[in-house]
Order: structure tokens, then C-alpha cells, then sequence
């Protein structure tokens, strides 16, 4: 079981971009996750926020939300641990991994970090179009 330090909204769940080496993150204490099967996620989806963000200029509304590497980070109920879930882009660069677990208040020994597997929701263009030459050495 976590600590109580970690239960208390301190832990975040959420989702991500990296846009060069700039992050891009939307979070929610854990106390505010909203319930997804044996998860408990944040309730924003990539498409909503990255929609939001165009309007608001933030994001240029040239690029599509999934052409950038993003990702996400959930907690399982059944594991008691994070799962963060992530493009290939993203991974191979751990100083990358460290901030977005730094900024979103990621336990190293609570959390898994990886991605997506079979579903495969984390792929920017470059890794979708074969052109990346990202390893799976994460």
C-alpha cells in the first residue's frame, strides 16, 4: 500500500507532450482521478486539452495532437503502483522521464514506466512513419 503522503493529492495523474525539450502536462492530484477500469486516470484526454490549448495559442493549430511523443500517467488500484505510459521519443531520453516524474510527484519505487504495448497510443509521426531511431534500451 502507499504512504499516505503519496495518497493526499500530492501524486498526480495526467497526460504529457514534449514539444522539443519543452513538457507539456495537464495534471490531477490522485484524490481527484477519476475511476477507468482497474485505473484511476485523469479526466482530460489528449485531443480535449491539446484543443484547448490551440484556442488559446499555446499550442500552434498546425499540428495535430498525436503527431507529437506524449504520453500518460495512471494509477492501478490493483497494483497499488503508477503506470507511465509513454512514447519511445520520450523514454529514451531519462532526463525527459525524470522531469515529468519529478513535476507530477512520481514515487521511482511505485511506478512503472513504459509503453503502451499492443495498444500502441504513444507514437508521434516520426515513430509512426518509421523515420524515429528511438531504442528499446528504457
Amino acid at each position: 500500500m502507499l504512504s499516505n503522503q503519496m495518497t493526499q493529492g500530492q501524486s498526480m495523474v495526467g497526460i504529457f507532450w514534449l514539444i522539443g525539450d519543452r513538457l507539456i502536462l495537464d495534471t490531477s492530484p490522485l484524490s481527484e482521478a477519476e475511476p477507468y477500469g482497474d485505473c484511476l486516470g485523469h479526466p482530460t484526454s489528449h485531443i480535449d486539452y491539446w484543443t484547448a490549448q490551440q484556442r488559446f495559442g499555446v499550442v500552434s493549430r498546425e499540428i495535430e495532437y498525436e503527431e507529437l511523443p506524449r504520453g500518460r500517467v495512471v494509477f492501478n488500484k490493483k497494483t497499488q503502483r503508477f503506470d507511465l505510459y509513454a512514447d519511445r521519443c520520450i523514454l529514451k531520453r531519462k532526463a525527459v522521464v525524470e522531469r515529468i516524474m519529478e513535476a507530477m510527484h512520481l514515487p521511482a519505487s511505485h511506478t512503472n514506466i513504459g509503453t503502451d504495448g499492443q495498444f500502441g497510443h504513444y507514437k508521434c509521426l516520426k515513430c509512426l512513419e518509421d523515420s524515429c531511431v528511438c531504442e528499446d534500451d528504457f
